[in-house]
């Protein structure tokens, strides 16, 4: 679940619950209803923090929380004991404020205001350190959340490939400013040194087609950057489309490594049996409406029905015979795997359909279909869920925790350190 998602959950049942504590605190103590005050300010500081988390997309920690809850609690009575304890009105700018009847100690109220005033600096101190601590996180994700260009700032160098690093998506999407296909990934690689660009092929193009507009991308991105190569890092169906690029568009020369995670290598045996079932006609009716969907949103040459026909276990046996790797080019590949059909709910039905057939996968793509050259590993989520589809590219802006395995990156403990440590070792290997 997303920390927006969760914090407006939290958002609605808290506000009933405080409401109605709230209330009832109010007319349980009657006359004395100022006591309940310090309780109910307590209670809506937690709601308070929510909010923020709702606005903000940042996740706070609990000491802050914690902190705000207890000054809150004790800067209520601690005023109203000045106020009741003052021998004179006290005076805001034009207005006067009258105190309490009662009998006034002068000693009772020089102990309250310094304890007020020490309290106020308190405050003011942890307000201070709170701002301090996530002023620049929440800046962040308002601009990301408005689509705004986020301001780079350079943590350090590990990401400084010898050779630009170009971003190939899988079907379905298309690289877009404001909600970018790679999540929070491509940022975060930009602030440690990495030079960054997109391969800005159709989304539902055939391999073909897709390879022939990803060549014409990499062109032009060794102009403009004057290098001799790149770094590829493909996603799903990304990975088949640079593969044939390499083999059929002569760019073995101009390519220095391919990294796939999750390319359907093998294809789906899954979409297999979808076509002995249902035949091609209906995969044939869908192509008129996604086709034309896409071809609104930009694509220029949509092909629903023949990108489809590609994913087919059938179809990729006599394309993995036909594209050879080129020995020149590092080619390595990673899976991931969802762990339950709960880990994506967008993703569960295929999960759980894929496993009879494909085996363990990640709502799209086995595990076994995503071996290809130096095959690294399975990316596995720290807790129950797993890793889906979507996971791997970070497209929820979620960074989930991944496992710690042999084959992955080291120190790869989230998604977006899974990449960091990626180019990192690129790096160290002259690439």
């Amino acid at each position: 679940m997303s920390i927006r998602k969760s914090a407006l959950i939290k958002c609605i049942y808290q506000f009933i619950l405080f409401s109605i504590i709230g209330l009832a605190l109010m007319f349980t103590l009657f006359h004395a209803a100022i006591l309940a005050l310090p309780v109910i300010a307590f209670m809506w500081t937690f709601w308070g923090f929510n909010f923020l988390t709702l606005i903000t997309g940042v996740q706070f920690k609990k000491r802050y929380k914690f902190a705000f809850a207890f000054l809150n609690l004790a800067i209520i009575p601690s005023l109203f004991v000045f106020l009741i304890t003052s021998p004179k009105p006290i005076n805001f700018l034009i207005f006067s404020i009258k105190t309490f009847e009662a009998p006034k100690d002068e000693r009772l109220h020089t102990i309250t205001t310094i304890s007020s005033i020490c309290l106020a600096i308190l405050y003011l101190i942890t307000i201070i350190l709170f701002v301090k601590a996530y002023w620049k996180a929440a800046k962040i994700e308002l601009l990301k959340l408005l689509g705004k260009e986020i301001p780079l700032e350079k943590y350090s160098e590990i990401c400084k490939t010898k050779y630009p690093v170009l971003l190939v998506h899988g079907t379905g999407f298309r690289d877009r400013a404001f909600c970018n296909y790679w999540g929070g990934i491509p940022g975060l690689l930009e602030k440690h040194g990495a030079s960054i660009f997109y391969s800005k092929h159709d989304a539902w193009a055939n391999i073909e087609d897709a390879a022939s507009q990803i060549a014409d991308t990499l062109k032009i991105v060794l102009k403009e950057t004057e290098c001799e190569k790149v770094n590829i890092i493909a996603h799903s169906k990304g990975g088949i489309d640079v593969r044939y690029a390499i083999s059929k568009l002569g760019l073995e020369d101009k390519i220095a490594s391919v990294t796939m995670i999750s390319s359907p290598n093998h294809g789906s045996k899954t979409l297999d049996k979808l076509f002995s079932i249902f035949g091609e006609w209906l995969f044939k009716f869908l192509a008129v409406f996604v086709n034309l969907w896409f071809k609104i949103l930009g694509d220029k040459k949509p092909d629903f029905f023949r990108a489809t026909k590609q994913f087919c276990s059938s179809y990729m046996e006599g394309f993995n015979k036909e594209i050879t790797d080129s020995p020149s080019i590092l080619y390595q590949s990673f899976a991931g795997k969802m762990k339950n059909p709960f880990s994506d709910i967008f993703m569960c039905f295929m999960n759980f359909v894929m496993k009879f057939c494909d085996g363990e996968n990640d709502g799209l793509v086995s595990v076994e279909s995503a071996k290809w050259g130096n095959f690294r590993g399975v990316i596995e989520a720290q807790k129950f869920f797993g890793i889906s589809h979507a996971h791997e590219v970070d497209a929820y802006r979620t960074n989930p925790k991944i496992k710690e395995a042999d084959g992955l990156p080291k120190n790869s403990k989230t998604i977006r350190d899974f990449y960091i440590n990626l180019l990192a070792e690129l790096k160290e290997e002259g690439f």
